[in-house]
C-alpha cells in the first residue's frame, strides 16, 4: 500500500470513478458532520482571504486535514476512466462531491460557464456513458438521489435522504453566505479553492493484490476510533518516562480530572482549554493543537505535570458549565442554567476565561455576574429580532482575545463594547420594540428558547407562584389562532379589523403569544371561552389577557408594547450598535427559497411572515437581488406575478414551462395548485432542519 497527502483536487482530476463496494453502508452523515465539515471550510477560507490580503501566496496557507481515503484499484469496464474502490472514507468523499454539487448550482445562477467547470471537472467524466460518466458511484441504495443532483435535475434535493440533506443543507449554507452585505459575502471562486485544495486527506491506495474487503474489515473492526482525548492522554504520560513521576501524575491529577467531568468530556475540555487563551482551534484539531503548545515542555516533567495541573484546575470551572449546581452563587449559577437550557455552547470560551480570572482573585462574583447577564441579554436580543447564530464562536473567540489583552478589572466593559460591535447585532432597545411588534418570534430559534423568553418574562411579573416555570407543562399558545374561525372572524370585523390582514400581520409575533398549561383546551376556541381559562391561570402575563374584552390589532400591539418594556428591562441595551444591514433582515428569506423543493411553490405573502415586512417588499427585494428558486414565488393565488423577470435579463424561459418541468400542477385556469404551495411554517421547519436546528 502507498500513502501521500493529497487534495480533492488531485483525487478527482481526470477520468476516474470511485465506487463504492457493496461491504461499505449507505451513506450516512447527517447535519451535525455537514455542519463540522462547512465549519472546517468557512475557517480555511478566512485564512486564505487573510493571506491574499496579506500579499501571501495560497500556496504559504496551511492546509486542513480532514482524514483519509483508502483506494484500491480495480478492473476497468470498457471505459477508459480509471476506476478504484473506495475502502475507507465514502462519508467525506460523498460530503465533499455534494458540497460540489451545490456550489455549482448557486455559482451558475450567477456564472453559467463557472458552474459548468465544477460540473464537468469533478462531477462526471464529460465524454463517458451510463454510470461510467459519474466521477462517484455510491452505494446502490444512494445512487439515484445522488444521481439526481449531479444531474441537476428538478428533483433533485427533494426527498427525505441523507443524501438529499446534505445537498440542501450546503445549498442553504452557500445560498446564504453569497447573499450576505459586502463584509461578510463569500466569494465563489475562493470557495471553491479551498474544498478543492485546502483540505488535505492521506490518499493511501492499495496493491491490485490485497484482500480489500479484509483491508475494511481491519479498518472498522472495533467501531470505536481513539478519541482526542485518548490521544493527548497517551501523549502527555509518553512525556513523563519517569515510571514514579508518571503513576503519581495520572492517580493525583489525570484520575480526579476524568472523575471531575467525565472522560467521554476530556477533549471537550482540551478544546476549551486553547480556546480560553485566545487559540482559535476546531474541533478536529484539538490534539494537535494541544500537542503543538505542549511540545515546548518536552524534557522537561515538572513542566509537564503543571500542565496536567491547570487542566484539572479548568475540569473544576468546566464542570459548573456542564453541571450549574456545582456553582455556589447563585446569579451565576442562574445564568450558567439559561446557557446550558439554551445550548449556548459557543459562550463557554469567554465563561471560562472569567471563571480564572475569579479564581486568581482579580475580579469578583459580582463582576462574573455582571458579564454572563451581558452575554444572555446579546444571546436573547438576536433571537427576538431574527438573528441566526451562525458566527457565534467566532464572536466569542473575538471577545476572549480582547480580555487577554485587556486589564482583568475591565472585564465587563471591554466584553460589553466588543458585543455592541455593528458586526454582531446585538439588537438595541429601538431594534427590540419594533421587532417584538413585527417579527415572527413564534419561527424563531428552537421552542424550548422561544419558551424561556417567556418564562423570564412571565417572572418579571414577581408572581411567586410561578417561580418553578420550568418544572410546569408550559407551551406557546396563539390568543388569536392560526385558524380563524367564524366567531374570531366576526370578533375582529367588529373591532373594524380586516381579519385575513391582521392574521397575516400579527399571528406569529410576541403580543399574539403566551404561555399556558390548556393549549389543547383553548386551540381555537372563540374569545370569550379563552379568556374564562385565561382568568384561571396561574401566569400573571395572562391576567390582563382575561381582563380584556377584545382582541384585536389594537390589543395586540399594545401588548407587545408592554412585553418589549418588560424586555428592555430584563436585558440591558448594548453600548452602541448600528442599523442592521440588509442581509440580515432578508437571511430568512434566502433560506426559505434555498429550501423550497421543487414541485412546491409559495407566496409573497408566505415570505413576508417570515422576514417580518410586507408582500410588497418582498416582491421589491427578489425583483433586485438574486434569489435561489425565485421563479417558485408567486402571488397569494398561485400565478406567476406579472412583474417577475429572471434576475438575467437575457434569460427569455417561460416561468410558467420552467416550473411545469419542474413538477408544479397547474389547473385549468391557470393558478398552481394549493395542495403544492409551502406555508411560512413549513419553510420554516425545512430550514431548520437544513440548518441542523431542533424544533
Amino acid at each position: 500500500m502507498k500513502a501521500s497527502e493529497t487534495q480533492l483536487r488531485t483525487i478527482l482530476q481526470g477520468v476516474k470513478q470511485f465506487h463504492v463496494p457493496l461491504f461499505q453502508r449507505r451513506y450516512t452523515w447527517g447535519p451535525k458532520e455537514h455542519e463540522q465539515l462547512w465549519r472546517d471550510v468557512m475557517a480555511q477560507y478566512d485564512s486564505l482571504a487573510q493571506a491574499e490580503a496579506e500579499g501571501r501566496l495560497a500556496a504559504h496557507v496551511a492546509t486542513h486535514f480532514i482524514g483519509s481515503f483508502v483506494l484500491a484499484p480495480t478492473e476497468s469496464s470498457a471505459s477508459s476512466a480509471a476506476r478504484f474502490l473506495v475502502v475507507d472514507g465514502q462519508q467525506r468523499l460523498t460530503t465533499l462531491s455534494i458540497a460540489l454539487c451545490a456550489l455549482r448550482d448557486v455559482w451558475s445562477g450567477l456564472d453559467r460557464e463557472a458552474g459548468e467547470a465544477i460540473h464537468e471537472t469533478y462531477l462526471i467524466n464529460k465524454f463517458e456513458k451510463g454510470q461510467e460518466r459519474y466521477k462517484l458511484l455510491p452505494t446502490q441504495d444512494d445512487r439515484d438521489d445522488y444521481f439526481a443532483i449531479v444531474d441537476a435535475k428538478p428533483t433533485r434535493g427533494a426527498t427525505d435522504s441523507r443524501i438529499s440533506e446534505a445537498y440542501r443543507f450546503f445549498l442553504a449554507r452557500i445560498g446564504e453566505a453569497t447573499a450576505a452585505d459586502e463584509e461578510d459575502c463569500i466569494e465563489l471562486a475562493r470557495l471553491r479553492d479551498v474544498i478543492l485544495s485546502k483540505l488535505s486527506v492521506v490518499d493511501i491506495t492499495a496493491d491490485r493484490d490485497d484482500n480489500v474487503h479484509r483491508i475494511f474489515e481491519s479498518l472498522n473492526a472495533t467501531g470505536v476510533d481513539l478519541t482526542q482525548g485518548d490521544l493527548l492522554r497517551n501523549y502527555i504520560f509518553m512525556l513523563l518516562p519517569s515510571e514514579e513521576r508518571a503513576h503519581r501524575v495520572y492517580n493525583e491529577l489525570w484520575a480526579p480530572m476524568e472523575a471531575t467531568i467525565g472522560s467521554e468530556n476530556i477533549e471537550a475540555l482540551a478544546r476549551l482549554d486553547l480556546l480560553r487563551r485566545g487559540e482559535e482551534v476546531l474541533s478536529d484539531d484539538v490534539y494537535r493543537g494541544q500537542q503543538s503548545r505542549l511540545r515546548q515542555y518536552e524534557g522537561d516533567e515538572t513542566a509537564i505535570e503543571a500542565q496536567v495541573a491547570d487542566l484539572l484546575r479548568q475540569a473544576s470551572f468546566y464542570q459548573r458549565i456542564l453541571d450549574p449546581s456545582k456553582e455556589e452563587h447563585l446569579g451565576i449559577r442562574a445564568h450558567l442554567h439559561f446557557f446550558k437550557r439554551w445550548g449556548a455552547q459557543t459562550v463557554n470560551p469567554v465563561v471560562m476565561y472569567a471563571f480564572n480570572l475569579r479564581g486568581d482573585g482579580v475580579v469578583s462574583d459580582e463582576q462574573v455576574r455582571e458579564l454572563l447577564l451581558n452575554i444572555e441579554s446579546f444571546l436573547v436580543r438576536r433571537l427576538l429580532t431574527g438573528v441566526r447564530s451562525g458566527n457565534l464562536n467566532r464572536i466569542f473567540l473575538r471577545v476572549v482575545k480582547r480580555l487577554i489583552e485587556s486589564e482583568p478589572h475591565q472585564i465587563v466593559d471591554v466584553a460589553r463594547w466588543e458585543l455592541s460591535g455593528e458586526r454582531s447585532y446585538w439588537a438595541s432597545d429601538s431594534d427590540i420594540e419594533w421587532a417584538v411588534a413585527n417579527r415572527p418570534f413564534y419561527f424563531y430559534g428552537r421552542a424550548e428558547q422561544k419558551r424561556m423568553v417567556l418564562e423570564a418574562i412571565e417572572r418579571s411579573f414577581g408572581h411567586k407562584e410561578a417561580s418553578d416555570l420550568e418544572a410546569m407543562s408550559l407551551s406557546i399558545e396563539h390568543i388569536m389562532p392560526q385558524t380563524l374561525t367564524a366567531e374570531w372572524n366576526a370578533h375582529l370585523s367588529e373591532q373594524g379589523d380586516d381579519p385575513e390582514a391582521v392574521r397575516s400581520e400579527l399571528l406569529h409575533t410576541m403580543g399574539n403569544l403566551t404561555l399556558t398549561a390548556y393549549n389543547p383546551q383553548l386551540s381555537n376556541k372563540p374569545l370569550e371561552r379563552k379568556r374564562e381559562i385565561y382568568e384561571k391561570s396561574l401566569l400573571a402575563m395572562n391576567q390582563p389577557i382575561a381582563a380584556t374584552a377584545a382582541w384585536g390589532k389594537a390589543e395586540i400591539n399594545q401588548r407587545a408594547k408592554d412585553l418589549a418594556r418588560r424586555i428592555i428591562e430584563i436585558w440591558p441595551a448594548p453600548e452602541a450598535r448600528l442599523t442592521d444591514g440588509p442581509s440580515e433582515l432578508w437571511a430568512p428569506l434566502h433560506e426559505a427559497c434555498a429550501v423550497l423543493p421543487a414541485g412546491h411553490w409559495t407566496s409573497y405573502s408566505e415570505l413576508a411572515v417570515l422576514v417580518g415586512t410586507s408582500p410588497i417588499a418582498v416582491g421589491n427585494y427578489i425583483g433586485k437581488n438574486h434569489v435561489t428558486n425565485a421563479h417558485r414565488v408567486m402571488n397569494v393565488a398561485g400565478e406567476v406575478s406579472p412583474g417577475f423577470h429572471w434576475i438575467d435579463l437575457e434569460d427569455d424561459r417561460d416561468v410558467r414551462e420552467v416550473l411545469q418541468s419542474e413538477g408544479l400542477v397547474f389547473s385549468d385556469d391557470g393558478r398552481a395548485l394549493p395542495e403544492l404551495r409551502m406555508t411560512a411554517a413549513d419553510l420554516q421547519e425545512r430550514i431548520a432542519a437544513a440548518m441542523g436546528e431542533d424544533e
